[in-house]
Formats: C-alpha cells, sequence, structure tokens
C-alpha cells in the first residue's frame, strides 16, 4: 500500500458551506501534505471526509487502503484507531488534566493499568513539551498547549494518518518548530502521514512535502511550497507567504 488517502472523484454539496466538486488527491505513506486556500473552499470537509464524520454525494474515498463506504460500524471503529483527528477544537475533557486527557484513549482502547501507563504519557507529553502542564486542567493552559496537548492525545496510540485542523493556531515558535520534527522522531517506529488545513502562512508549511492550494472546492495547484510560490499569482501567493 503506497497510498495513505485517496480521494477519486470526490463531490459534495453543502448549502452556506464549503464544498467539493470532482476532487481527484492522493496522499502517499508518510507524505506531509497542506491544505492551504481560503475559507470555504473545502479544506476542513477534507479532513471530514477522510476522518469518516460525512459521506460524500459522489466518488470514493479510501482510507490506509479501505474504501470508507463499504465498512460497516466495527470496520470503521477499528480504523478510527488507527487515524489521529484534531479538528477546530482541541476538545479536551474540561474535567480531566492534560495527563488524563492524553492518557484516555490508553485506558479505553487498551485498559492498561497505571504502572504501564505512565511513562508513556510521560514520554508522549515531553515530545511536545508538555511535562510541566501533566497536572493541568485545560481552563488553566493556552490555546497552544491545549492543541499541542490534542495532538498528542491523537497519536498516543501510534496511529498511523493524522488529521490536522490549522495545527499552528495559537501555537509560538518553539511549539510550531516541535510539531515540524514531529514526522522526523515518529519515523523511528513507522511511517506518519499528515494532511493539514491552513488558513494562512506558518513555517510548518515549508516543512510539507507538498501543499495543495483549494479555490472553490476544487485544487487549482499541487506541488513543493517553493515550486507554488514561483509561480503563484497574487491571490494564491498571499496563503503562502
Amino acid at each position: 500500500m503506497d497510498a495513505a488517502i485517496e480521494l477519486s472523484g470526490v463531490s459534495m454539496e453543502l448549502e452556506g458551506q464549503d464544498g467539493l466538486t470532482d476532487l481527484t488527491l492522493t496522499v502517499e505513506v508518510g507524505e506531509f501534505l497542506a491544505l492551504a486556500g481560503p475559507n470555504r473552499s473545502g479544506k476542513s470537509l477534507i479532513l471530514k471526509l477522510c476522518a469518516g464524520l460525512v459521506t460524500p454525494d459522489g466518488g470514493t474515498v479510501r482510507v490506509l487502503g479501505q474504501d470508507l463506504a463499504t465498512l460497516g460500524e466495527e470496520e470503521l471503529a477499528g480504523l478510527r484507531q488507527r487515524v489521529g483527528v484534531v479538528l477546530h477544537q482541541p476538545g479536551l475533557l474540561s474535567n480531566m488534566t492534560v495527563f488524563n486527557n492524553v492518557a484516555l484513549p490508553l485506558r479505553y482502547h487498551c485498559g492498561m493499568e497505571e504502572e504501564g501507563l505512565r511513562p508513556l504519557v510521560m514520554a508522549q507529553l515531553e515530545l511536545f513539551g508538555l511535562e510541566a502542564l501533566w497536572n493541568r486542567f485545560p481552563a488553566e493552559i493556552n490555546e497552544g498547549e491545549a492543541r499541542c496537548a490534542a495532538i498528542a492525545r491523537a497519536l498516543i496510540l501510534g496511529q498511523e494518518l493524522l488529521l490536522l485542523h490549522d495545527p499552528t493556531e495559537g501555537l509560538d515558535a518553539p511549539m510550531i518548530q516541535r510539531l515540524g520534527q514531529l514526522r522526523t522522531r515518529y519515523r523511528e517506529t513507522k511511517p506518519l502521514t499528515i494532511l493539514a488545513t491552513m488558513r494562512a502562512y506558518s513555517p510548518l508549511m515549508e516543512t510539507a512535502d507538498r501543499v495543495a492550494f483549494l479555490l472553490d472546492g476544487r485544487i487549482q495547484a499541487v506541488g513543493r511550497h517553493q515550486e507554488l510560490l514561483a509561480t503563484a499569482d497574487a491571490a494564491m501567493r498571499g496563503y503562502l507567504q
């Protein structure tokens, strides 16, 4: 399997929201693809399709080799354990500390005992620079820290695919740099594929293998960041630098 995500001729209409028109896109295993473009261009809808949260009106969505339209509830639940998702809101549980939020998938899906769970969670928090915040509640940390904690939770089961909505929103420079190093660290065990939306330029965009620029539900251009920047018109350039 060479492709982690395959969208073939996908179309979807949503009244008053972003839609997609005959969209075809492939994300290779281990690739980091950034989706750039204005609001309502279809970026977030692609993430939701890949997460199995919505169903297209037409076309095929394949994730980690599986056609989502053919999966039953149990099969879809199994696939979702291989996919980490962080959408617009980090989604941390307000009555749980950062540690317990990140530990939640291990407790729920793996039934791990505290003795084995703690070193795994603390190592994950350290990877994201959150180890000093382990006993804080979501209301006691800032937006960037909450987003990093949500990403840490989304990867705690060793997920193969990570779907991110505006991952750098609220992050400071060191946090963005840490995210940029994420794939290198995970590559020590297995490839991590990342599909992320970006409403505006971020240094993280330059670490992507490819950038796809969307407008009105269609991909206008796709390629390496510097390649797109060299040929971009004024409208596209505003999202690439």
